[in-house]
C-alpha cells in the first residue's frame, strides 16, 4: 500500500505543478534568456574594442579612453530617450515593445563592423571605430534595453511569473557568461594582433548569437494589453506627470544606484594587494557569485511569503554585516570570504527583482489616472544602474586621492591602507543602511498594491483587450467574483 501511495503522491504533485497558472517551463525559461544571454556576450566581447584598438590597429590609448567615456555619457542620455520612444510607439501586427526585438540584429551588425576597421589612416580607423562603438552601445543596445520592462508585463500578467523569469534567465544567463568567459582567452590568443583573425572572430560570434538574440521575438507574442489600444501617444507631459508625481519610482532608482555603487568601487584589488598582501588570493572571491546565484531561484517562493521590500530590506541588512566584516577582517581570507558572499546576497534581490518593481509602479500610474510608462521608468532605473557604475570609479579615485594613495610606491602609508579598508567595508555599509532607511516608506506603497490590483481588474473588467496582472498573484488581495471574471478573460 505504501508503495502504490508513493508514486500516486508525486503524480498529484506533479500535475499540480504542471496546472499552476504561474508555472513557468524551463524551455519557456530559456527562450526568454536567449536576448538576454546574447547581449551579455555582446557586451563582454565589445569591451575588447580599447584593446584592439591599441593592440591590433595601433591607435592612441588617450584618445580611444576619452572617446569610451563620451560614449558612455551619450548611452546614459539615449537610454533615457529610447524608454520615452518605447512607450510612445504605436500597436503594430507584433505589438508595441516585441519589434525592438530586432535590435539585436543592429548590434551584432555593428559589432563585427567595428572589429573589421578598414585599412586607413589613424584619424580613419579612430572614426570608423567610435562611430559603430555609437551605433552598437548607444542605439542597438539602448532600443534593445528600453522594450524589456513592457514587453515583460505584456508577455507575463502574474507577478510570481514576472519574479520567476526574472530570476531564472538571470541565473541562464550568468551560467552561459562563465562559459564565454572560460573561452573568450582562448579566442583572443588564437586571433592574436592581426586585424582580419579579429573580423573572423566577430563574424563567427555574430551570426550565431543574432540568431539565438531572436529567441523571444519568435517564441513570445505579447499576449496582454496593458493599455487601450486607441490610447493617445504618450508626451513629455505625461512622463514629467509621472515622474513628479510618483515617488516610489525614485526609491527604485535609487536602491538601483546604491546596489551599483556599492559593487562598482573596484577596491577588491587595492584591498588584496595591500591589506591581504596577495592579489591572486582575491580569484577565491570571484567563485562566490557562482556560489550563492542559486539562491535567487528561491526568491519567487519567497514572495509568496513575504513583501518584496522585507526581501530587498533583508539582502540590505546582508550588505551591512559584509561591510561590517570587512572592517574588521584585517585580510582573513575566511572572514572576506563570508564579506563576499553577504555582499552578493545584498545585490541580488535588487538586481533581479527591479523588473517587478517598475511593473508594479505602471499598475500604479494606471490606476492613479496616469500612463503606465514600463519603458520610461525602466530607462530612469538603467540610467541611474550605470552612472552608479561610473560613480563607484570615481569615488575610490577621490579617496585614493585625499589619504594619499602612491600607486607607485611598494608599501602604502597608514592612511592610505585605512582608507582602502574605508572604502572596502565601511563605504557599501552605509549605503546599504541608506537602503534600508527607504524601503520603509516604500512599504506603503505595497499596502496599497492589492487594492491597486483589484481596483484595476475592476476598471478593465469591461474591456476585453485589456489586461492587467492578476489580483491573485499579490499577497493580501481577497479575491471575488470580479476577480475570477478579469481572470479568465
Amino acid at each position: 500500500m505504501t508503495t502504490t501511495s508513493r508514486p500516486t503522491a508525486r503524480a498529484a504533485r506533479k500535475v499540480s505543478r504542471r496546472s499552476d497558472p504561474d508555472r513557468l517551463s524551463t524551455g519557456a525559461g530559456l527562450a526568454w534568456t536567449t536576448t538576454g544571454l546574447s547581449g551579455a556576450v555582446n557586451y563582454l566581447f565589445l569591451g575588447m574594442w580599447v584593446f584592439y584598438g591599441t593592440d591590433v590597429l595601433g591607435l592612441n590609448p588617450a584618445v580611444l579612453g576619452t572617446l569610451a567615456l563620451v560614449s558612455k555619457l551619450l548611452e546614459a542620455v539615449v537610454v533615457v530617450i529610447s524608454g520615452w520612444l518605447v512607450d510612445r510607439t504605436p500597436e503594430t501586427r507584433w505589438g508595441k515593445a516585441r519589434p525592438y526585438e530586432l535590435a539585436i540584429v543592429g548590434v551584432w551588425v555593428a559589432t563585427y563592423a567595428l572589429f573589421s576597421t578598414p585599412d586607413f589612416n589613424d584619424v580613419g580607423k579612430t572614426v570608423w571605430l567610435f562611430v559603430w562603438l555609437v551605433m552598437a552601445n548607444v542605439v542597438f543596445t539602448s532600443l534593445l534595453g528600453a522594450n524589456d520592462y513592457l514587453y515583460l508585463a505584456r508577455a507575463f500578467n502574474s507577478r510570481v511569473l514576472v519574479a520567476k523569469v526574472s530570476t531564472r534567465t538571470g541565473f541562464f544567463t550568468t551560467v552561459g557568461v562563465v562559459v564565454f568567459n572560460v573561452a573568450l582567452p582562448v579566442f583572443l590568443a588564437q586571433a592574436g594582433t592581426s586585424a582580419p583573425a579579429w573580423s573572423m572572430l566577430a563574424l563567427y560570434l555574430a551570426i550565431p548569437l543574432a540568431l539565438i538574440g531572436l529567441g523571444r521575438f519568435l517564441f513570445f507574442k505579447e499576449r496582454y494589453q496593458t493599455e487601450a489600444e486607441d490610447a493617445p501617444k504618450v508626451t513629455f507631459r505625461d512622463i514629467r506627470e509621472v515622474l513628479t508625481t510618483n515617488h516610489y519610482i525614485w526609491i527604485i532608482a535609487g536602491i538601483s544606484f546604491v546596489s551599483s555603487l556599492a559593487g562598482g568601487t573596484g577596491i577588491a584589488v587595492y584591498y588584496f594587494k595591500y591589506v591581504v598582501g596577495d592579489i591572486s588570493l582575491m580569484s577565491f572571491t570571484g567563485l562566490i557569485p557562482v556560489l550563492i546565484l542559486p539562491s535567487m531561484l528561491f526568491f519567487p517562493r519567497l514572495m509568496k511569503k513575504f513583501k518584496v521590500s522585507t526581501i530587498i530590506t533583508t539582502g540590505a541588512i546582508a550588505g551591512v554585516l559584509a561591510g561590517a566584516l570587512m572592517i574588521v577582517a584585517n585580510g582573513n581570507l575566511i572572514l572576506i570570504l563570508i564579506s563576499s558572499a553577504l555582499s552578493g546576497l545584498g545585490i541580488l534581490p535588487i538586481t533581479f527583482l527591479t523588473q517587478l518593481l517598475v511593473i508594479d509602479n505602471a499598475s500604479y500610474n494606471q490606476w492613479s489616472g496616469r500612463r503606465r510608462l514600463e519603458s520610461t521608468m525602466g530607462a530612469i532605473t538603467t540610467f541611474f544602474v550605470r552612472l552608479g557604475a561610473g560613480a563607484g570609479g570615481a569615488a575610490t579615485g577621490w579617496v585614493l586621492g585625499v589619504v594619499g594613495y602612491d600607486g607607485t610606491a611598494e608599501t602604502q602609508s597608514p592612511s592610505a591602507v585605512t582608507g582602502i579598508v574605508l572604502l572596502a567595508g565601511a563605504f557599501p555599509a552605509v549605503l546599504w543602511i541608506g537602503v534600508v532607511l527607504v524601503m520603509r516608506p516604500y512599504r506603503k506603497f505595497e499596502q496599497m498594491l492589492p487594492t491597486i490590483t483589484q481596483s484595476l481588474a475592476v476598471i478593465t473588467a469591461d474591456d476585453p483587450k485589456v489586461d492587467t496582472v492578476k489580483p491573485e498573484s499579490v499577497p493580501g488581495t481577497v479575491r471575488t467574483s470580479t476577480d475570477e471574471h478579469s481572470a479568465d478573460k
